[in-house]
C-alpha cells in the first residue's frame, strides 16, 4: 500500500469512486466513496448526486444510485440508508432493513452510523465535507460505516463503534481497521473560539487545533481527531489509514458543502459483505 496515496480512484461504467488499498484484496469486501463523476444530476448538483433532498428529480437520484450500485456489483434492493443528523447513535443493519430509506420509507429518525454482519447487505451513508469513517475485521465478516461531522467527532462516534463491536460482537480489537476517507481538511476547516474550545475540552491542547493569524479563529484537523479517537480505544495505528483528501480542496472531483454555501449535491459510503 502507498502510504502517501492510501486510495485509488476507480472509474467503472462511467462511475468514478475511491477505494482503499487497504482492502483492495479483500474478496469479502465491496466498498467505495463516490465522486462527483458518472450521474445524470444537472447543475450544481452536477452529476453523481445522491442527495434525496437536495432539490434533485427523485428519478435522477434512483439513476444515480443504479449506476453506482452497477458499477460497485451490487443490488439496489440491498441499500440501507439512515437519516444521519450529526449525533453518534449506531444500529446494526439486518436483511430486514434492506430498502431503508432508499425504496422503503426511512424507520429511523437518528443513525449516524450503521454496521452488518450479514451478507448481501449494501450500508450507504451521506457526506459534503463531514468525515467519512470505514469500518472491517477481516475475517470476521462484520463491516461498519459512520458519519462524523465535527459533532460526531468531539462525540467520539468512532470509539461509539468500536465499542459495539467488541463488546456486542466479540471482535478483537487487534482485527479491527478503519479507514478515514475525503472530507474537509485542516487547511479549510475553520472554525471560531466557541467551537475550538468544544474540540479542546475533548481533545486538550493539541497541535491539530491551532490557531490561525486571524483573531478568535482556528483550524481543526478532523482527520487526527479522529485517528486520535481510534488509537485512544485500542485500534492499533497500522491498522488505521488517512486519505488525506480535503474535499473543499478537490470541489472538481467532491461535492463540498463550504466551498459552495451548501449548493452541491451528496456523496455516498458503500460497504457491504459478498454473499
Amino acid at each position: 500500500m502507498n502510504e502517501k496515496y492510501p486510495y485509488r480512484l476507480i472509474t467503472n461504467k462511467e462511475v468514478t469512486y475511491l477505494q482503499f488499498s487497504l482492502w483492495e484484496k479483500e474478496d469479502k469486501l465491496v466498498h467505495g466513496f463516490t465522486t462527483r463523476h458518472g450521474g445524470v444530476s444537472t447543475g450544481i448538483l452536477a452529476s453523481l448526486n445522491l442527495g434525496f433532498n437536495r432539490g434533485d428529480d427523485k428519478e435522477k437520484v434512483y439513476e444515480n444510485y443504479q449506476r453506482v450500485c452497477k458499477a460497485l456489483e451490487v443490488e439496489c434492493s440491498s441499500l440501507v440508508l439512515s437519516k444521519q443528523v450529526h449525533e453518534t447513535h449506531i444500529e446494526k443493519v439486518t436483511e430486514e432493513e434492506k430498502g431503508n430509506g432508499f425504496n422503503r420509507p426511512n424507520k429511523w429518525e437518528s443513525v449516524d452510523g450503521l454496521y452488518t454482519r450479514t451478507k448481501g447487505v449494501t450500508l450507504v451513508t451521506h457526506f459534503a465535507d463531514c468525515v467519512p469513517l470505514f469500518f472491517y475485521a477481516p475475517g470476521y465478516d462484520i463491516v461498519g460505516m459512520a458519519h462524523a461531522g465535527w459533532r460526531g467527532t468531539v462525540g467520539q462516534i468512532g470509539r461509539k463503534m468500536v465499542e459495539l463491536w467488541v463488546e456486542k460482537e466479540c471482535i478483537p480489537l487487534s482485527a479491527i481497521q478503519v479507514a478515514i476517507g475525503p472530507s474537509i481538511g485542516p487547511c479549510c476547516f475553520e472554525v471560531d473560539k466557541e467551537v475550538a474550545d468544544i474540540f479542546k475540552a475533548v481533545f486538550g491542547e493539541e497541535d491539530f487545533i491551532q490557531n490561525t493569524s486571524k483573531e478568535q479563529k482556528y483550524n481543526i484537523d478532523l482527520w487526527a481527531c479522529n485517528k486520535q479517537v481510534l488509537m485512544n480505544c485500542g485500534i492499533l495505528e497500522h491498522n488505521i489509514v488517512v486519505s488525506k483528501l480535503c474535499t473543499c480542496c478537490h470541489d472538481n472531483l467532491f461535492f463540498s458543502h463550504r466551498k459552495t454555501k451548501g449548493q452541491r449535491g451528496t456523496l455516498g459510503g458503500f460497504m457491504a459483505l459478498k454473499d
